[in-house]
């Protein structure tokens, strides 16, 4: 039913022909009566839903609300109508966020793949309809960091074309997602609670899944002998390795990478490249933010040679069955502070396997940082051995607490001095002994 004549009247009368939009008034604007609640929601032609508005702002020319001042007089329900809608709209972007951070979570896998550097870069393309297609994923239950593996593969693998990438990767995922609810079906069983058993068979099966299924996308499909191989080497597994079933599922992914059929050996391998990685990738390029060399001194990545050390420190560790992820914190400690020593976080019993002395390590990083911060410029590899056969020699005298030695150490690095024996001190140990409760001799 429109708004009569009368009515419309008295609403402009009442809002002294203004606009409770803007504050226009007539004769400037021609003006309108508008619904505060559209009709089409539910509003009414009722006085207390209708105000005056000028015609800009009723076609929506200009963006300005209702003024709660102004429209004091307006029902509640009306204004809270405004409410409401914010609140839904605010409640759908909750429900969407699950589906935005997963769909980020594959944008960021697929954009690490591309042609060029720096601004010229450019990301393969999608096809326009990949985000319904990655949500179909999502719904399906296949999880996020699986499309790291999945995206890895398909653009390492140079026989299928860059249109046709995309493409590939469903199909993998696809795999994956078959593979993971015939598990879950394993899991569920016929209505009765999962055993023991039940989950280490379906772990089992969901990780030969995996890589039967990587390595037929491959140019050769496995040789009986092979798959007999790589389920022997699954049947081994203790119940602690099936403590994360998400590791098991990721090395059988990482032996497709490498055509192994030994699941040991790729699991081997894959927690050897995350740690080394680890290493690498924390590794400061240079000090001095775009320059490679400064004061006639290459500041750049790690040497042959340290490279070779850390390589044995992290097998060695490795065979020791040091935790992995411990393994990786301490090799992103030892990359960050350009160090070759891989100690850190780990166990004195852990640090007898490679002879890497905690105390000895520290000491290094608090006299190269300091030598670094000094001049911008790092320690020369003669001067990091004469460091450290000064600090040894220092270390079996036995007479000196620790942190006597990292004063030292730093002051030393401050002087850019290799001997830290000049700066050298017993004055935190006599203070420290000083404390200690006096003993009667007689």
């Amino acid at each position: 039913m429109a708004v009569s004549k009368r009515l419309r009247y008295e609403v402009l009368q009442r809002d002294n022909h203004t606009c409770r939009y803007c504050g226009a008034t007539a004769p400037d604007v021609p003006l309108r009566v508008d619904h505060v609640t559209p009709v089409a929601l539910g509003g009414t032609d009722n006085p207390d839903n209708l105000v005056t508005s000028c015609e800009p702002c009723n076609s929506g020319k200009r963006s300005a609300t209702v003024d709660s001042a102004l429209v004091a007089n307006v029902a509640a329900d009306a204004l809270r109508w405004a409410a409401a809608m914010q609140q839904a709209a605010e409640n759908l972007l909750e429900q969407e966020k699950p589906k935005l951070e997963y769909r980020a979570a594959f944008l960021k896998e697929w954009n690490r793949w591309g042609y060029g550097e720096g601004d010229d870069r450019k990301a393969i393309e999608l096809p326009g309809d990949w985000k319904p297609s990655v949500e179909r994923f999502r719904v399906a239950g296949l999880p996020a960091w699986v499309w790291g593996e999945i995206i890895d593969t398909a653009m390492g693998y140079d026989k299928v074309l860059d249109l046709n990438k995309f493409k590939y990767c469903c199909g993998m995922a696809w795999n994956k997602v078959s593979a993971l609810q015939e598990s879950a079906r394993r899991i569920v069983g016929a209505g009765r609670p999962a055993t023991k058993l039940d989950m280490r068979q379906a772990v089992l099966e969901a990780a030969f899944t995996v890589w039967h299924c990587g390595l037929m996308d491959g140019e050769d499909a496995p040789t009986p002998e092979q798959v007999d191989e790589f389920h022997e080497s699954l049947a081994g597994l203790t119940e602690g390795d099936l403590t994360e079933p998400e590791r098991v599922v990721q090395a059988a992914q990482h032996a497709t990478y490498f055509g192994m059929t030994n699941f040991n050996e790729a699991r081997r391998h894959m927690d050897y490249d995350a740690v080394s990685r680890a290493w690498i990738s924390a590794w400061p390029t240079s000090w001095v933010p775009g320059d490679e060399e400064w004061g006639g001194k290459f500041v750049g990545g790690p040497t042959d040679e340290q490279r070779k050390w850390v390589m044995e420190q992290i097998d060695k560790l490795l065979d020791a069955e040091v935790y992995v992820h411990r393994l990786v914190r301490a090799a992103s400690h030892a990359g960050t502070h350009k160090s070759a020593r891989i100690y850190h976080g780990l166990s004195d019993s852990e640090l007898e396997v490679t002879g890497v002395s905690d105390r000895q390590s520290k000491a290094a990083e608090l006299w190269r940082v300091a030598y670094t911060a000094s001049g911008m410029v790092e320690p020369t590899v003669q001067e990091t051995a004469r460091f450290f056969k000064g600090l040894q020699s220092v270390i079996s005298l036995g007479e000196f607490y620790a942190a006597d030695i990292y004063q030292a150490a730093s002051a030393a690095g401050c002087y850019q001095d290799p001997n830290l024996i000049p700066c050298l001190t017993q004055h935190l140990s006599v203070f420290e002994a000083a404390a200690l409760p006096m003993r009667d001799e007689g």
